[in-house]
């Protein structure tokens, strides 16, 4: 058997996990910061199915960044536009897939108790789906972060009581998240569009949400909407990759123009992260199928990355990655 100096480290080597880390399946077994969990279940998307394949496709593209999986802590990333370095000293693991079925129902039933199983050691989890129905069975184990706010990214509301008679669709995830005792209120930025109807934006004010239309975003600014949201405690965020402008992230079932940019998305997130606690963290709705150029995952894995950072201090700039 060959022997090697040191171990495969480009890209393209080794097996696919997220950012190249420690791969622990096993709950009992974790012993990091962050654990990103892959949810790989598309039944109830509508119309173009596919981003099942996101948690395999996202592992892959997030090879790029495979220094951020060291098992001791990554040296982090710098961000060269803040001149500050994020993620240093942060542990990673990657916990592979919930065992997801044909059936939706005991699907969720297993997503709400592996999730609770992994947030028992006492880490910041970070999900990838999947459609974005796997967003209710998720925050159903995050009861003891109550009171939680939920913040979604999103170029729909997906607050409808039912969709052609079915409760849990892709169309209905936070309205089910509404009903959970423990979550405070929903926050929903960035939606636009003639999907969502007139009832959900009505109900969902009516039941103490936020709602902040794409346009608020041009009118208002980024810092304006984080004004107007206060301060939230511990938060959820939820990640609809359509939330984006299709342009950079054109992968999607549903895509939307007129879009966030990945500019607004980085300020949301820090924004939000110094007016509240990041418990946990989802990206959603990614379609390999549909990706040209593999553009979208590449663009989700960084967006993902972005978001978890914002949950970790940050090093001072007088620091740098080399150090």
């Amino acid at each position: 058997m060959p022997t090697y100096r040191q171990p495969a480290s480009l890209p393209h080597t080794g097996i696919a996990t997220f950012c190249k880390s420690a791969y622990v399946f096993n709950p009992a077994e974790i012993s990091a910061d962050v654990a990103v969990l892959g949810i790989p279940f598309d039944n109830t998307a509508s119309m173009r199915p596919g981003c099942r394949q996101a948690p395999r496709a996202l592992r892959d593209a997030s090879a790029r960044f495979a220094w951020l999986g060291e098992p001791a802590g990554g040296r982090g990333y710098f961000d060269i536009g803040h001149d500050l370095t994020l993620m240093s000293g942060v542990r990673m693991v990657d916990a592979g897939d919930v065992d997801v079925g044909i059936d939706a129902a005991v699907t969720r039933e297993r997503i709400t108790a592996h999730v609770r199983s992994i947030l028992d050691r006492g880490l910041l989890l970070a999900s990838i789906g999947g459609d974005h129905s796997v967003s209710f069975p998720i925050v159903a184990a995050f009861e003891k972060f109550a009171p939680l706010t939920v913040v979604l990214l999103d170029a729909h509301l997906d607050y409808r009581d039912n969709s052609m008679g079915l409760k849990f669709t892709n169309n209905s995830p936070f309205r089910r998240i509404h009903e959970l005792p423990f979550v405070q209120r929903i926050i929903t930025i960035g939606v636009r569009g003639i999907k969502s109807t007139d009832r959900e934006y009505r109900e969902t004010l009516e039941h103490g949400n936020l709602v902040f239309p794409m346009e608020r975003l041009h009118t208002d600014g980024v810092d304006a909407v984080l004004e107007e949201i206060g301060t939230i405690g511990n938060y959820y965020l939820s990640l609809d990759i359509d939330g984006l402008d299709p342009s950079i992230a054109p992968g999607t079932e549903s895509p939307e123009a007129d879009g966030i940019s990945y500019r607004q998305a980085k300020q949301l997130f820090r924004g939000l992260a110094s007016r509240g606690k990041l418990v946990g963290v989802d990206i959603v709705e990614v379609n390999p199928y549909l990706d040209h150029a593999e553009l979208t995952q590449h663009m989700a894995v960084q967006l993902l990355l972005e978001a978890i950072a914002s949950a970790f201090p940050i090093i001072s700039s007088e620091k740098t990655i080399n150090d």
